[in-house]
């Protein structure tokens, strides 16, 4: 039962070797085709970032010594704070900064807010296809965002670290990185295909296709013939001077041996 799966996997690897033509062919033209098509058809975005400082003490208390219990309660309050800022109350405030034109609910599916390690800062990004845009917006939620969470929050207060620059390169698509998961997709498309193919041929073309059938030892085998030389009446016959000559070096290299 080993001997036969061995011979079926070999079978199988051996098709693929064939056919290594074909898989190389398919993954070019797959890994083309989607470097192509991200290229002319996904709309690029852009990407514009503010960072924040979370302080649980007020900044108008007289008291400003900073404890380590105080930093590691706003980095506790970081989470919070990521939270607040896609609250409703703030992205209005942040629509409105910005114009008619954005809701609270686009500017939230534009935004994504994330601590910064285990520090107390955390930063917000915007994702926009226009980059003066997406800067626009990031810096609306950096003036607003401080205020309104201060006064949700008594007692903790936030400042405002990096203020957003217009991207000048997109960060998505990634054309290089599409097209090397399309090669990867084409090559296993083809080896699958060859793998069916190879699979579906029920021919019997050698020995160890018939020890796959049967445990019955091969007793004879039919040789090659070669049929290339037609008659004067224009019949193909079979060559038995090419015949003759194969016959008569194997029997001289015997000879020799």
């Amino acid at each position: 039962m080993e001997n036969v799966k061995e011979v079926k996997l070999a079978k199988l690897l051996s098709a693929i070797l064939r056919k290594l033509w074909f898989v190389v062919l398919l993954a070019v033209i797959v890994g083309v085709a989607s470097y192509a098509y991200t290229a002319n058809f996904v709309e690029p975005l852009y990407r514009s970032r503010i960072s924040i400082y979370v302080n649980n003490k007020d900044t108008g208390n007289i008291n400003n010594n900073i404890t380590t219990n105080d930093i590691t309660t706003s980095q506790k309050l970081v989470a919070t704070y990521v939270q607040l800022l896609k609250s409703d109350r703030i992205m209005e405030l942040v629509a409105q900064e910005v114009g008619s034109d954005y809701k609270a609910d686009h500017i939230r599916s534009l935004m994504s807010a994330s601590a910064m390690g285990g520090t107390e800062v955390f930063e917000v990004w915007i994702a926009h296809p226009d980059p003066e845009v997406a800067a626009k917006i990031a810096n609306a939620i950096a003036d607003v965002a401080p205020g309104q969470i201060a006064e949700i929050l008594e007692g903790s207060s936030t400042k405002v670290i990096d203020y957003a620059k217009p991207a000048t390169e997109p960060y998505s698509p990634n054309k290089t990185r599409n097209a090397g998961l399309g090669m990867a997709v084409g090559a296993l498309v083809a080896a699958v295909l060859v793998v069916l193919q190879a699979l579906l041929d029920v021919r019997v073309k050698s020995e160890e296709d018939l020890a796959l059938l049967s445990n019955a030892p091969v007793l004879g085998a039919i040789p090659d013939l070669v049929l290339n030389i037609k008659d004067e009446h224009g019949y193909n016959r079979y060559d038995t001077k090419a015949q003759n000559s194969s016959a008569g070096k194997a029997g001289s290299k015997e000879g020799e041996v």
